[in-house]
Protein backbone atom coordinates (compact mmCIF):
# COMPACT_ATOMS: atom_id res chain seq x y z
CA UNK A 1 0.00 0.00 0.00
CA UNK A 2 1.29 3.49 -0.87
CA UNK A 3 -0.22 6.88 -0.23
CA UNK A 4 0.88 10.15 -1.79
CA UNK A 5 1.81 11.64 -5.15
CA UNK A 6 2.64 8.79 -7.55
CA UNK A 7 2.23 7.66 -11.15
CA UNK A 8 0.38 4.60 -12.46
CA UNK A 9 0.44 3.27 -16.03
CA UNK A 10 -2.09 0.65 -17.16
CA UNK A 11 -2.94 -0.99 -20.46
CA UNK A 12 -1.18 -2.56 -23.43
CA UNK A 13 -1.11 0.33 -25.89
CA UNK A 14 2.45 1.19 -26.89
CA UNK A 15 1.64 4.56 -28.49
CA UNK A 16 -2.05 5.27 -27.85
CA UNK A 17 -3.74 4.26 -24.61
CA UNK A 18 -7.37 3.58 -23.72
CA UNK A 19 -6.93 1.99 -20.28
CA UNK A 20 -4.22 4.35 -19.02
CA UNK A 21 -6.59 7.00 -17.64
CA UNK A 22 -4.17 8.53 -15.10
CA UNK A 23 -2.00 11.18 -16.81
CA UNK A 24 -1.14 9.28 -19.99
CA UNK A 25 1.72 10.43 -22.20
CA UNK A 26 1.15 12.36 -25.40
CA UNK A 27 1.74 9.79 -28.21
CA UNK A 28 4.30 12.18 -29.73
CA UNK A 29 6.15 12.83 -26.45
CA UNK A 30 9.90 12.33 -26.77
CA UNK A 31 10.86 12.16 -23.09
CA UNK A 32 8.77 9.52 -21.26
CA UNK A 33 11.10 8.96 -18.32
CA UNK A 34 9.06 11.16 -15.95
CA UNK A 35 5.29 10.92 -15.63
CA UNK A 36 3.17 13.45 -13.76
CA UNK A 37 1.50 11.76 -10.80
CA UNK A 38 -1.72 12.10 -8.84
CA UNK A 39 -2.46 12.19 -5.14
CA UNK A 40 -3.68 8.65 -4.60
CA UNK A 41 -3.99 5.61 -2.40
CA UNK A 42 -2.49 2.68 -4.29
CA UNK A 43 -2.53 -1.00 -3.41
CA UNK A 44 -1.22 -4.16 -5.06
CA UNK A 45 -1.79 -7.81 -4.16
CA UNK A 46 0.53 -10.39 -5.73
CA UNK A 47 -0.71 -13.95 -6.11
CA UNK A 48 1.40 -17.08 -6.13
CA UNK A 49 0.52 -17.94 -9.74
CA UNK A 50 1.91 -14.64 -11.07
CA UNK A 51 -1.44 -12.80 -11.19
CA UNK A 52 -1.87 -9.50 -9.39
CA UNK A 53 -4.63 -7.10 -8.38
CA UNK A 54 -4.04 -3.33 -8.36
CA UNK A 55 -6.39 -0.75 -6.90
CA UNK A 56 -6.26 3.04 -7.07
CA UNK A 57 -8.17 5.80 -5.31
CA UNK A 58 -7.35 9.28 -6.66
CA UNK A 59 -8.33 12.46 -4.84
CA UNK A 60 -8.97 15.69 -6.79
CA UNK A 61 -10.42 19.10 -6.06
CA UNK A 62 -13.17 20.92 -7.90
CA UNK A 63 -13.07 24.53 -9.12
CA UNK A 64 -13.81 25.73 -5.56
CA UNK A 65 -10.89 23.79 -4.09
CA UNK A 66 -13.05 21.14 -2.41
CA UNK A 67 -12.33 17.41 -2.66
CA UNK A 68 -15.35 15.92 -4.43
CA UNK A 69 -16.16 12.32 -5.37
CA UNK A 70 -17.19 13.23 -8.92
CA UNK A 71 -13.71 14.70 -9.49
CA UNK A 72 -11.87 11.63 -8.20
CA UNK A 73 -11.22 8.11 -9.45
CA UNK A 74 -11.64 4.63 -8.01
CA UNK A 75 -10.27 1.77 -10.11
CA UNK A 76 -9.42 -1.93 -9.78
CA UNK A 77 -7.41 -3.92 -12.35
CA UNK A 78 -6.79 -7.65 -12.41
CA UNK A 79 -3.80 -8.99 -14.35
CA UNK A 80 -3.63 -12.68 -15.28
CA UNK A 81 -0.47 -14.45 -16.45
CA UNK A 82 -0.70 -17.40 -18.86
CA UNK A 83 2.14 -19.38 -20.53
CA UNK A 84 2.26 -17.29 -23.76
CA UNK A 85 -0.22 -14.53 -22.98
CA UNK A 86 -1.38 -11.99 -20.41
CA UNK A 87 -4.87 -10.64 -19.74
CA UNK A 88 -6.23 -7.54 -17.99
CA UNK A 89 -9.66 -6.66 -16.64
CA UNK A 90 -10.46 -3.12 -15.45
CA UNK A 91 -13.38 -1.61 -13.55
CA UNK A 92 -13.30 2.09 -12.66
CA UNK A 93 -15.34 5.08 -11.61
CA UNK A 94 -13.57 8.05 -13.17
CA UNK A 95 -14.79 11.65 -12.92
CA UNK A 96 -18.28 10.32 -12.26
CA UNK A 97 -18.26 7.97 -15.29
CA UNK A 98 -18.19 4.18 -15.09
CA UNK A 99 -15.48 2.50 -17.19
CA UNK A 100 -14.91 -1.19 -17.90
CA UNK A 101 -11.96 -2.49 -19.87
CA UNK A 102 -10.23 -5.65 -21.05
CA UNK A 103 -6.75 -6.16 -22.45
CA UNK A 104 -4.57 -8.88 -23.96
CA UNK A 105 -0.88 -9.41 -24.64
CA UNK A 106 -0.26 -12.50 -26.81
CA UNK A 107 2.89 -13.98 -28.33
CA UNK A 108 2.58 -14.92 -32.02
CA UNK A 109 5.80 -16.55 -33.17
CA UNK A 110 8.47 -13.91 -32.72
CA UNK A 111 5.95 -11.05 -32.65
CA UNK A 112 3.69 -9.73 -29.89
CA UNK A 113 0.05 -8.80 -30.40
CA UNK A 114 -1.42 -6.37 -27.88
CA UNK A 115 -4.85 -4.86 -27.49
CA UNK A 116 -7.17 -3.01 -25.13
CA UNK A 117 -10.91 -2.32 -25.26
CA UNK A 118 -12.47 0.25 -22.93
CA UNK A 119 -16.17 1.12 -22.62
CA UNK A 120 -17.16 4.33 -20.82
CA UNK A 121 -20.69 5.04 -19.62
CA UNK A 122 -21.06 8.83 -19.59
CA UNK A 123 -24.07 11.03 -18.86
CA UNK A 124 -24.53 11.49 -22.61
CA UNK A 125 -23.68 8.14 -24.20
CA UNK A 126 -21.93 4.77 -24.02
CA UNK A 127 -18.54 5.08 -25.70
CA UNK A 128 -16.15 2.30 -26.75
CA UNK A 129 -12.46 2.90 -27.57
CA UNK A 130 -9.94 0.39 -28.88
CA UNK A 131 -6.21 0.08 -29.42
CA UNK A 132 -4.41 -2.88 -30.97
CA UNK A 133 -0.83 -3.33 -32.16
CA UNK A 134 1.70 -5.78 -33.52
CA UNK A 135 5.37 -5.44 -32.57
CA UNK A 136 8.42 -7.30 -33.81
CA UNK A 137 12.21 -7.16 -33.49
CA UNK A 138 14.67 -8.14 -36.19
CA UNK A 139 18.12 -7.46 -37.64
CA UNK A 140 18.41 -5.24 -40.73
CA UNK A 141 21.75 -4.53 -42.39
CA UNK A 142 23.61 -5.54 -39.24
CA UNK A 143 21.50 -3.22 -37.06
CA UNK A 144 18.95 -4.23 -34.44
CA UNK A 145 15.45 -2.93 -35.24
CA UNK A 146 12.30 -2.92 -33.12
CA UNK A 147 9.10 -1.95 -34.93
CA UNK A 148 5.43 -1.49 -34.05
CA UNK A 149 2.26 -0.89 -36.04
CA UNK A 150 -0.72 0.27 -34.00
CA UNK A 151 -4.36 1.10 -34.73
CA UNK A 152 -6.37 3.35 -32.40
CA UNK A 153 -10.10 3.94 -32.45
CA UNK A 154 -11.08 6.96 -30.36
CA UNK A 155 -14.75 6.54 -29.53
CA UNK A 156 -14.92 10.10 -28.22
CA UNK A 157 -13.53 11.57 -31.44
CA UNK A 158 -15.29 13.63 -34.09
CA UNK A 159 -16.81 11.29 -36.66
CA UNK A 160 -17.28 13.90 -39.40
CA UNK A 161 -13.80 15.39 -39.29
CA UNK A 162 -15.04 18.84 -38.20
CA UNK A 163 -12.82 20.31 -35.46
CA UNK A 164 -14.10 23.90 -35.41
CA UNK A 165 -15.14 25.40 -32.05
CA UNK A 166 -18.80 25.04 -33.06
CA UNK A 167 -18.42 21.33 -33.86
CA UNK A 168 -16.37 20.62 -30.72
CA UNK A 169 -18.98 22.37 -28.57
CA UNK A 170 -21.36 19.58 -29.51
CA UNK A 171 -18.97 16.94 -28.16
CA UNK A 172 -18.43 17.84 -24.48
CA UNK A 173 -17.09 14.38 -23.57
CA UNK A 174 -14.18 14.83 -26.00
CA UNK A 175 -13.48 18.41 -24.92
CA UNK A 176 -13.40 17.43 -21.24
CA UNK A 177 -10.90 14.64 -21.82
CA UNK A 178 -8.64 16.77 -23.98
CA UNK A 179 -8.71 19.50 -21.30
CA UNK A 180 -7.87 16.95 -18.59
CA UNK A 181 -4.91 15.59 -20.59
CA UNK A 182 -6.44 12.14 -21.09
CA UNK A 183 -6.82 12.41 -24.88
CA UNK A 184 -4.54 14.04 -27.46
CA UNK A 185 -6.55 13.32 -30.61
CA UNK A 186 -9.69 14.90 -32.10
CA UNK A 187 -10.64 12.31 -34.73
CA UNK A 188 -11.67 8.67 -34.49
CA UNK A 189 -9.33 6.50 -36.59
CA UNK A 190 -5.55 6.55 -36.26
CA UNK A 191 -2.62 4.41 -37.40
CA UNK A 192 0.83 4.79 -35.87
CA UNK A 193 4.06 3.30 -37.21
CA UNK A 194 7.33 3.37 -35.28
CA UNK A 195 10.75 1.75 -35.63
CA UNK A 196 13.72 2.03 -33.28
CA UNK A 197 16.93 1.44 -35.24
CA UNK A 198 20.20 0.80 -33.42
CA UNK A 199 22.56 2.54 -35.84
CA UNK A 200 25.28 2.13 -33.21
CA UNK A 201 25.08 0.76 -29.66
CA UNK A 202 25.31 4.39 -28.48
CA UNK A 203 23.06 5.94 -31.15
CA UNK A 204 19.36 5.16 -31.71
CA UNK A 205 17.25 6.48 -34.57
CA UNK A 206 13.44 6.34 -34.21
CA UNK A 207 11.20 7.48 -37.07
CA UNK A 208 7.50 7.76 -36.16
CA UNK A 209 4.33 8.34 -38.17
CA UNK A 210 1.03 9.36 -36.56
CA UNK A 211 -1.75 9.23 -39.16
CA UNK A 212 -5.33 10.45 -38.87
CA UNK A 213 -6.85 8.06 -41.40
CA UNK A 214 -10.14 9.92 -41.91
CA UNK A 215 -8.70 13.39 -42.66
CA UNK A 216 -6.23 12.36 -43.95
CA UNK A 217 -3.41 14.19 -42.15
CA UNK A 218 -0.29 13.10 -40.31
CA UNK A 219 2.58 14.01 -38.03
CA UNK A 220 6.04 12.87 -39.13
CA UNK A 221 8.59 12.65 -36.34
CA UNK A 222 12.21 11.52 -36.11
CA UNK A 223 13.86 11.08 -32.70
CA UNK A 224 17.62 10.76 -32.15
CA UNK A 225 19.11 9.35 -28.94
CA UNK A 226 22.85 9.59 -28.41
CA UNK A 227 24.72 8.25 -25.38
CA UNK A 228 27.52 10.81 -25.04
CA UNK A 229 29.07 9.14 -22.01
CA UNK A 230 28.10 6.97 -19.05
CA UNK A 231 25.80 9.52 -17.37
CA UNK A 232 25.09 11.91 -20.22
CA UNK A 233 22.36 11.46 -22.82
CA UNK A 234 21.43 13.70 -25.76
CA UNK A 235 17.90 13.60 -27.17
CA UNK A 236 16.87 15.51 -30.28
CA UNK A 237 13.74 15.38 -32.42
CA UNK A 238 12.15 16.98 -35.45
CA UNK A 239 8.41 16.92 -36.19
CA UNK A 240 6.59 17.94 -39.35
CA UNK A 241 2.77 18.07 -39.58
CA UNK A 242 1.29 17.21 -42.97
CA UNK A 243 -2.26 17.94 -44.10
CA UNK A 244 -4.62 20.39 -45.73
CA UNK A 245 -6.30 23.29 -43.96
CA UNK A 246 -9.15 22.05 -41.79
CA UNK A 247 -7.48 18.74 -40.96
CA UNK A 248 -6.20 17.83 -37.51
CA UNK A 249 -2.48 18.08 -38.27
CA UNK A 250 -2.74 20.49 -41.18
CA UNK A 251 -4.58 23.07 -39.07
CA UNK A 252 -8.01 23.00 -37.42
CA UNK A 253 -10.52 25.76 -38.13
CA UNK A 254 -10.40 28.57 -35.57
CA UNK A 255 -13.90 29.88 -36.19
CA UNK A 256 -12.48 32.94 -37.95
CA UNK A 257 -12.37 33.14 -41.77
CA UNK A 258 -9.17 31.77 -43.33
CA UNK A 259 -7.50 31.27 -39.92
CA UNK A 260 -6.37 27.75 -38.95
CA UNK A 261 -4.60 26.52 -35.84
CA UNK A 262 -1.63 24.18 -36.25
CA UNK A 263 1.49 23.34 -34.25
CA UNK A 264 3.73 23.74 -37.31
CA UNK A 265 7.16 22.14 -37.84
CA UNK A 266 9.30 21.88 -34.72
CA UNK A 267 12.71 20.79 -33.49
CA UNK A 268 13.91 20.09 -29.95
CA UNK A 269 17.15 19.20 -28.18
CA UNK A 270 17.42 17.85 -24.64
CA UNK A 271 20.56 17.09 -22.65
CA UNK A 272 20.04 14.65 -19.76
CA UNK A 273 22.52 14.19 -16.95
CA UNK A 274 22.14 11.35 -14.43
CA UNK A 275 23.75 11.37 -11.02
Amino acid sequence: MRFGRQAVSWGNGLIYTVMDIFNPFDPAAVDKEYKTGDDMLYGQLLRGNGDDVQSVMVFRRDADGDVEADQGSLAVKYHHMAPISEYDALLAQHYGDTLVGAGINYSIGGAVWRGDLAVTFTDHDTVASLVTSLSQSWTWGGSNVSGVAEYFYNGFGQSGGCYSPTCLAGNPDLVERVARGELFTLGQHYVALSAMIEVHPLFLLTPNLFLNVADPSALLQVVFQNDLQENLLLWSAIAIPVGADGTEFGGVASGLPELYLSAGPSASVQLVWYW
